[in-house]
């Protein structure tokens, strides 16, 4: 560009022709940048959609093996608390041996 005492001229461009061509350089360049913009969003994203795919599957396995935990911890629980109980009864509770014996002793 020319300069007069440090300032810009702009030139005056008497053909259309140019100016229209200019105007489609400048067009094809802002859409061109526009498309570039665009790819770069949509590739954001796709990464962005495959690490929500990839956190989705984490917490489903995380719940599966929380679930898992939970229902083997009830169920060993349960008999323990089963075996417990019929040791206790067993214990408490006198045999047919015992009582029999007894029963001799007593004869004796």
């Amino acid at each position: 560009m020319q300069t007069i005492n440090g300032k810009l001229i702009i030139q005056q461009i008497h053909d259309p022709d140019k100016v229209e061509k200019q105007i489609m350089k400048f067009s094809q360049q802002q859409n061109e940048k526009y498309y570039q913009e665009l790819n770069n969003i949509q590739n954001h994203l796709s990464k962005l959609d495959k690490r929500c795919i990839l956190l989705e599957e984490a917490i489903a396995r995380q719940f599966m093996q929380f679930l898992i935990i939970n229902i083997c911890g009830v169920i060993g629980l349960f008999f323990l608390s089963f075996w417990f109980n019929t040791n206790h009864e067993k214990g408490n509770q006198p045999t047919k041996q015992s009582t029999q014996a007894r029963l001799q002793q007593l004869q004796k």
